[in-house]
């Protein structure tokens, strides 16, 4: 006879491979281990199929487990995320809200808009993380933050995208780089010659993606010296005679609007930032709020040259 398979069998089974030891999921669950033993051998009694090899010394994965090992706990992450966000509406407007962004938008726009969002929603409280795309994307499909912004990177098709604004990219130099003088657009080609000058981002963020998509067109994909985030690019440019590519809005942020910016044409490339969250997920009250309020002051602001709202 077959066994409803409930979240119980699910979290043992999750708890199991994520330890690889029936005692120390067990005692991660709160179970004895006979009881951790039944619960995993009517999973595969009902699924069909061996889950776990076992030894004396370990517990593995069996090869037709694994998929349904990372498949289990994206659904246990959805799962807790749906209570969460129920809990918090029982709460009325009470909870907590994580969000991870580019270090830019964060100095730019999330900041400015928290007056606002604390106004209606002021029992609730707030954690940011700054990271890269990548990791801001890994983030939300984990249900680690209830939504990120950031750059489209990867483009997972379990992740929603809304565009939220675009900036245009540009040239930012030490005052001593000969480009600094510049007093119009300038062209790639005329990065090419000043390659050694400069500085790159990580790979992990969209920035750090163009430079190796893109710039190798104009002969500039190589660099000497690379940084994994923004705020160390303005003391590594301040050592003189060195150059960044980088979006409008990062360029405003980090003490790098104290450095020329020059907008790069021929052609002329925008960064692209969106709102991301999970498909199929209705975000909470108060993290429609807070998108809400961004909006809004998006809306409000004088943008710069080279930004533009969605």
């Amino acid at each position: 006879m077959s066994t409803i398979i409930t979240l119980r069998h699910l979290r043992s089974f999750v708890a199991v491979a994520d330890t690889g030891s029936f005692t120390r999921a067990a005692e991660r669950l709160f179970l004895t281990q006979s009881s951790l033993s039944s619960t995993i051998h009517q999973l595969e009694e009902d699924v069909g199929i061996k889950l776990f090899d076992r030894t004396t010394r370990s517990v593995t994965l069996t090869p037709a487990a694994t998929h349904l090992h990372q498949q289990a706990k994206a659904l246990l992450l959805q799962f807790d995320a749906m209570v969460s966000d129920l809990r918090a509406v029982a709460l009325r407007q009470h909870g907590h809200l994580r969000i991870a962004a580019a270090p830019s938008i964060v100095a730019w726009l999330l900041i400015p808009s928290l007056p606002r969002f604390q106004a209606e929603y002021p029992h609730v409280t707030l954690s940011v993380r700054e990271a890269g795309s990548a990791e801001i994307e890994r983030r939300v499909r984990d249900g680690e933050v209830d939504f990120g912004i950031t750059s489209r990177l990867s483009d997972y098709a379990d992740l929603e995208y809304t565009l939220l604004l675009r900036d245009r990219y540009g040239v930012v130099c030490s005052p001593d780089h000969p480009l600094a003088t510049a007093t119009a657009s300038i062209g790639w080609s005329q990065v090419s010659p000043y390659r050694q000058d400069l500085v790159g981002l990580a790979s992990d963020t969209q920035i750090g993606s163009l430079h190796r998509r893109t710039l190798q067109d104009f002969d500039l994909a190589e660099h000497r010296e690379e940084v994994s985030s923004s705020t160390s690019l303005y003391p590594m440019l301040m050592l003189g005679r060195r150059l960044c590519i980088l979006p409008r809005l990062t360029a405003l942020t980090h003490q790098l609007e104290n450095l020329p910016f020059q907008p790069l044409e021929n052609p002329v490339l925008h960064r692209e930032l969106f709102l991301v969250s999970r498909s199929l997920r209705a975000l909470s009250s108060s993290a429609q709020g807070l998108q809400a309020a961004l909006a809004d002051t998006l809306r409000q602001r004088s943008l710069p040259e080279g930004i533009e709202q969605a």
